[in-house]
């Protein structure tokens, strides 16, 4: 969990529905902002009333702003770094005491998988990053262990924490399911005429609610051992459901020119080797973050037993051969499976350049798609932003596609880094049906609020194998595109 806030840029949209639910006075809003938690919100709400989803909005916002102090390890003032300097607290907030008591249930449920007490090995792997030098195994196994024979003790009627040593907090593998679950309540206390609210922390969620015209929010699941940003394995069909994923692929440690998970074995304070990518749904963000983080640990079967023994937990694991198993009630949720990257026809390598910016940066807003020889849209790639939230910056891309862009509510994907990115395609167009062979192009447009709007296109012809190289433009780095 990082700073909140140390750059915070904001956009907004009411959305006026079809007639006959604009009949009913049932709105959509859309607010997307960077920087939060050290990484984006985005809210959706439907209901009655704009100006009451904007306050709610703005209530959500100043929530998460308050728990960020209370629980983030990166601020020398919130409560949690104050507790592991001072080793006990005499005021503890009712956040604090409610999240230990959560952290002691999941250690517990999870058979030490998933542990709050992580921070003096996390700095040990930061202060590693930066030296280069592996820590001693033999070591940080002792330290482990010490870590693991002991816990904080904390009375509620006395608003008391002491830890014992060698223990210092960390919070991030729950906190944030925390604050979505705390923060949903809160707007729906404010949102009385809500019909249906999203919140997205970073691709951690929970949906509540039926959009209009649908049996749920329709919600995208990433392959969670992939960087690519196209390698969908599935969407869901959520109401009144969290989703979290977690891998290894996109956020590691690099030491020594190996990478090393950024997730941890409590029992040893090693990174997981070869461990899985997963992918939970549960009725609680605390619930979807703690058996992602346990579950990763384990085997593919170990995981998927483990998960089917837990009462209101759902989910998907895959190795890193691509073997994948789901738990027994995983298919009810399921609205679609996608084809995966093996069977693709075409790929291409992406990078957004970062610029040095003066007050926030924003990451662009970037759209790919596929056209035919008579610029008909045959099919969209990626889309990164809310398509009419940014229509006017990505002018062409809204002209010839954004109209009948398909309706997807969310992503579920690991936390990712910025910089190289890579998507496939498997040659079929967004009905699902494959294109004949001929002459397509691929477009490539980025716009970034405060910054350039930039636009490529790589002509290409399906069936005949090709690969085009094209140097960096201003918002859109080096391409390479290769037809199979």
């Amino acid at each position: 969990m990082s700073r909140i806030f140390p750059a915070l840029s904001l956009c907004s949209l009411l959305y006026l529905l079809p007639a006959t639910l604009h009949a009913q006075n049932i709105q959509r809003f859309d607010q997307h902002y960077e920087g939060v938690l050290g990484t984006t919100l985005d809210l959706t709400f439907y209901g009655p009333d704009p100006n009451a989803m904007e306050q709610a909005a703005d209530a959500a916002v100043a929530e998460i702003a308050r728990m960020d102090a209370i629980f983030s390890n990166y601020r020398d003032d919130s409560e949690v770094a104050r507790l592991n300097r001072e080793r006990s607290l005499s005021n503890a907030s009712p956040e604090m005491l409610d999240i230990l008591e959560l952290c002691a249930r999941w250690e517990r449920v999870t058979q030490q998988r998933f542990s709050c007490k992580l921070w003096r090995i996390n700095q040990i792997w930061n202060e590693a990053e930066k030296t280069q030098i592996l820590p001693d195994r033999a070591a940080l196994l002792t330290l482990a262990s010490a870590t693991a024979s002991v816990e904080p003790t904390f009375d509620r009627s006395k608003r008391s924490i002491t830890l014992p040593d060698p223990v210092e907090l960390d919070l991030s593998g729950i906190a944030t399911g925390y604050i979505i679950d705390h923060v949903l309540a809160l707007t729906r206390q404010n949102l009385r005429g809500a019909t249906a609210i999203k919140l997205d922390i970073g691709g951690d969620a929970i949906y509540w609610g039926h959009p209009p015209l649908s049996e749920g929010w329709r919600v995208a699941v990433a392959n969670p051992m992939s960087t690519s940003d196209s390698d969908i394995l599935t969407t869901l069909t959520l109401d009144g459901l969290a989703v979290t994923e977690s891998g290894h692929a996109n956020r590691f440690r690099s030491i020594g020119g190996q990478n090393y998970s950024h997730i941890f074995v409590p029992a040893t304070g090693w990174p997981v080797e070869n461990g899985i990518g997963v992918a939970t749904i549960a009725p609680s963000g605390v619930s979807t973050e703690a058996a992602a983080k346990a579950m990763t640990q384990q085997s593919l079967s170990a995981a998927i037993t483990w998960i089917n023994a837990q009462p209101e937990l759902d989910g998907l694991g895959m190795d890193t051969f691509g073997n994948k198993a789901t738990s027994n009630q995983w298919k009810a949720y399921v609205a679609e499976t996608l084809p995966d990257e093996a069977s693709s026809v075409l790929s291409l390598n992406y990078t957004l350049p970062s610029f040095q910016a003066q007050g926030s940066y924003s990451r662009p807003y970037v759209a790919i798609w596929i056209t035919d020889q008579k610029q008909n849209l045959r099919k969209n790639l990626l889309l990164l932003g809310d398509e009419q939230r940014w229509a006017r910056e990505n002018s062409r891309w809204w002209r010839q596609v954004g109209r009948v862009y398909p309706k997807i509510d969310g992503l579920a994907r690991p936390t990712r880094a910025p910089g190289e990115y890579r998507l496939a395609w498997d040659g079929r167009d967004d009905a699902g049906a494959l294109l004949p062979a001929g002459n397509y192009t691929l477009h490539i447009e980025a716009a970034r609020q405060n910054g350039g709007h930039d636009y490529q296109s790589l002509p290409f012809t399906l069936g005949v194998a090709k690969t085009v190289e094209l140097p960096g433009k201003g918002e859109i780095g080096k391409l390479v595109m290769d037809v199979k």
